[in-house]
């Protein structure tokens, strides 16, 4: 008798024979799928990351040219105003220290003035009714970005030879629209801390930045940065 060929098998004990193909694999194993899953999740993850830093970079220039661009601007109105000009929030739309686009309401005094990053600006004098020193005060600014707008700001103020000093702390997300501008002083043309949250970064035009109450600044648990800007209708 005649052996069955390879493609022909018996089943269940039975004369008749099935007609069934060896069955190949096909697909994938599991063990390929999660090796490609792996490398998939990999790729993905470094490219969210790549994408992150170039967005906190691109946040990091945008502000920074925002806040020297301001401080340009209202130095370049105060040193032709004779100690005249009210010192307020007026001054920051009347000036062109900020875009009329990131005025919220109001007018005078009273404008509202946001900023690229949601937080809120601020102008007022460093001492009731003196109109010769005033202060900025910029509130909101994300806590993991404050030491590279603080430095990126300090380096393009100082190029363009804008006299400033400057102090920061940390602050809650309920305190973002909250003016604190008696926060710091200057006198004898040094800045000094009036409230003890308050860090002076640069406590004088000629002293460079503090890099280290910096560094402990932006290393608080708290998830906002406030800058305070200084200056003089005249040269510090």
């Amino acid at each position: 008798m005649k052996p069955p060929s390879p493609e022909i098998r018996y089943v269940h004990g039975r004369t008749r024979c099935a007609g069934l193909r060896w069955l190949r694999q096909r697909g994938f194993t599991l063990v390929e799928l999660s090796v490609s899953m792996a490398i998939a999740a990999i790729l993905v993850v470094s490219a969210l990351a790549v994408l992150r830093q170039q967005l906190d970079q691109a946040q990091v220039a945008s502000s920074s040219y925002f806040l020297q661009q301001a401080m340009v601007s209202l130095q370049d109105f105060f040193s032709g105003d004779n100690n005249t000009a009210a010192i307020n929030n007026g001054v920051l739309v009347n000036s062109g220290a900020v875009a009329r686009d990131y005025v919220g309401s109001g007018a005078g005094p009273a404008a509202l003035v946001t900023n690229t990053w949601g937080g809120q600006l601020f102008i007022g004098p460093l001492l009731p009714h003196v109109n010769s020193d005033w202060v900025l005060q910029v509130s909101g600014l994300p806590m993991r970005l404050c030491a590279d707008i603080v430095q990126s700001l300090e380096s393009t103020l100082t190029t363009t030879g804008v006299r400033h000093t400057l102090a920061g702390q940390g602050i809650a997300a309920t305190e973002i629209g909250t003016p604190a501008l008696g926060a710091v002083t200057l006198l004898n043309n040094v800045l000094s801390a009036a409230l003890p949250n308050v860090s002076v970064l640069k406590n004088s035009p000629y002293t460079p930045l503090n890099p280290a109450a910096l560094g402990t600044l932006c290393e608080t648990s708290q998830p906002y940065f406030n800058l305070f800007l200084t200056g003089k209708k005249n040269a510090l």
